[in-house]
């Protein structure tokens, strides 16, 4: 066989390198003498210094102006811009300059109170269950693929910390101050409370900008290596046709965590997030493939506690009272994650095919995610209506595989997983925060008590395949199903008052109870196809070989093959259920002279449960000359 095209690169490992993190720890770190604790900074936003557009930001608040300003100082026209922020006047006035910009792997940002739709852009946006309390800032959207979306949503309105019951009585109180004057100096440690911080919204911002542009350069890093990707084998991956799902989950606490007789309380006020990605892999698995048939979807999920900006330990002074107050920390969480109907209804018959992984957790604490699923028999890949790559590209095979591969450690977080029903349910928890009175010692305080995970961030990752049984779906179907998840997180802190020795501490949880959330994921194409092998049997090169639906051959071929056959050869193509004609030339192997064109007329594609069964098969010696 001989290739009559240039021959692209195969595309390697891409969901290997992908799935490896790309974030930069944030930590907390002592100042000189150990005088204070500030963020570490370091870390370098918008690392590939992306090209972008920046137009109408009016509708943004003030702070988040001056945010996407300082993110994005690469400024260059729209149409070379790999970011485009814009305007309600924009989407309408360069509709389709965002559109084509779009069509062709640019983000478009907007605001979160516009409708797309008429501009021509369509992002699947989370849908809430309960979604009063969020509003979104902007939605950020690309074309790409299966269209990629990201959405920064509105911090919920905090509520005012609430009225507590005094730890000490007055007597007690008197008796710490006559404890603190009467005991030695302490060695001048202070610990700043971040709250009184001038750019506390600014920070905040820039806190929420630095997850979504991280979100970008990995969505443009995948782009990228995707665009790379050669359709040459048939049973190329199915990663492609992934539906990518993404939210980014705003809260805040703000609490008085303790108060002594005579004295003001203490108010921790911090802001955070969650990020929870889905990728969803659809296949469709043909109805001659009997109790096998039906829907297949692979489930990659991440999720990550954002924690850096809810960590804000500081130390308080009331007049001869000294006390620290740690907080808040992650200290529990639990998301599950289910499939149910359009309606919210349960899926009957809804099963795993291959069981989410990580099940447990090892002694190592380093978790190894890879795993291959495989589905054999004949498929359909990518969404409803719409075969990705068009008719006999990675969107028809016998037989599929995704793969997940994702390296990761958790080394203070523990988990466990419920899959006694097709619900899937993690929950995480940290069983190694040392809450001892190490006043001073704050390098042990950062590193040894409070571990980095629980102050900084962290992220898991599982990876599951649901079958939905053919009894369910019909062949040309366009039944949707529904993607849910529910999280509710779970923060900590805790207080010293200490005269000459420790008086007080209390440790207490609080639950931020997020709302569920829910897609409408696309069907999976599940067009009935099979396919055609031809054979050639002269002695010449068969090449130009055109598939044409009958009655239709001085019309536009549904495929063509760039290949050359010798003889003994066969051209093999994939095509939907009906009745196709095949035309080719015959050429001189070595004058490539042409020697005459051929039709063979009323071949009937069928499905089939395997790749014998969905195969019809033609010899060239029946053809008809033109």
């Amino acid at each position: 066989m001989k290739r009559l095209d240039t021959l692209l690169l195969p595309l390697a490992a891409m969901l290997a390198i992908l799935s490896c993190s790309k974030k930069q720890e944030t930590t907390l770190e002592s100042g000189p003498e150990g005088s204070r604790i500030v963020l570490n900074t370091a870390a370098k936003w918008n690392r590939f210094n992306l090209p972008a557009y920046i137009g109408d930001l009016s509708a943004y608040p003030a702070d988040l102006q001056t945010v996407i300003d300082e993110f994005f100082p690469r400024r260059c026209a729209m149409e070379d811009a790999k970011v485009l922020f814009v305007g309600t006047g924009e989407m309408a006035a360069n509709a389709a300059a965002l559109v084509e910009a779009a069509d062709k792997g640019a983000f478009v940002v907007f605001p979160g109170s516009v409708d797309a739709a008429p501009a021509g852009l369509s992002p699947v946006v989370a849908t809430f269950e309960e979604a009063s309390a969020y509003t979104p800032l902007f939605h950020c959207h690309s074309n790409w693929g299966q269209g990629v979306t990201y959405t920064l949503w509105a911090e919920p309105e905090v509520e005012e910390p609430e009225d507590v019951t005094p730890s000490m009585t007055e007597a007690q109180w008197k008796e710490l101050v006559k404890r603190n004057q009467s005991s030695a100096p302490e060695s001048g440690v202070v610990l700043s409370d971040y709250d009184n911080e001038p750019d506390f919204n600014k920070n905040y911002y820039q806190t929420r900008m630095h997850v979504f542009v991280e979100w970008l350069e990995n969505a443009l890093l995948e782009q990228t290596l995707t665009k790379a990707e050669s359709y040459e084998n048939i049973k190329a991956s199915i990663e492609n046709l992934g539906q990518r799902l993404t939210h980014n989950f705003p809260y805040s606490l703000s609490k008085t965590i303790d108060k002594g007789t005579l004295c003001d309380p203490d108010v921790l006020s911090k802001s955070g997030s969650l990020d929870v990605e889905f990728r969803i892999y659809p296949c469709y698995l043909q109805s001659s493939n009997g109790d096998k048939a039906g829907d297949y979807y692979a489930v990659v999920s991440t999720v990550t506690p954002h924690n850096a900006s809810m960590w804000g330990p500081f130390v308080g002074s009331h007049g001869g009272c000294r006390n620290r107050v740690y907080g808040f920390w992650f200290n529990k969480m639990v998301m599950s994650t289910s499939l149910v109907n359009s309606n919210n209804t349960p899926i009957s018959g809804l099963e795993y095919y291959d069981r989410p992984i990580p099940e447990n957790k090892n002694s190592s604490k380093e978790y190894s995610n890879g795993k291959s699923v495989s589905v054999t028999g004949t498929l359909s890949g990518g969404y409803g209506g719409k075969q990705a790559g068009g008719v006999g590209s990675a969107s028809l095979s016998v037989g599929g595989t995704w793969t997940s591969s994702t390296n990761y450690t958790l080394e203070t977080i523990d988990y466990s997983l419920d899959s006694s029903t097709p619900t899937v349910k993690y929950s995480y928890s940290t069983n190694n925060v040392k809450l001892t009175d190490d006043y001073d010692n704050w390098d042990k305080i950062n590193n040894e008590d409070f571990p980095a995970p629980v102050r900084t961030e962290f992220s898991s990752h599982a990876m599951w395949t649901w079958h939905v049984p053919g009894s369910t779906v019909r062949d040309g179907s366009l039944d949707a199903f529904r993607l849910k998840t529910k999280i509710t997180s779970n923060y900590a802190s805790w207080y010293h008052w200490r005269g000459s020795a420790e008086f007080d501490g209390n440790k207490k949880d609080y639950d931020i109870d997020l709302p569920e959330i829910s897609w409408n994921l696309k069907s999976p194409d599940r067009t009935p196809w099979g396919f055609i092998r031809l054979r050639n049997a002269s002695n010449y090169e068969m090449a130009h070989v055109s598939f044409y639906r009958s009655g239709e051959e001085s019309g536009t071929p549904v495929a063509t093959l760039s290949y050359s056959y010798s003889k003994g050869d066969d051209a093999r193509m994939a095509l939907a259920e009906g009745t196709y004609s095949i035309k080719w030339d015959l050429l001189d192997g070595t004058t490539q002279e042409k020697y005459g064109s051929y039709i063979y007329r009323n071949v009937k594609v069928h499905q089939g449960a395997n790749a014998d069964a969905a195969t019809v098969s033609i010899s060239s010696v029946d053809a008809e000359k033109l």
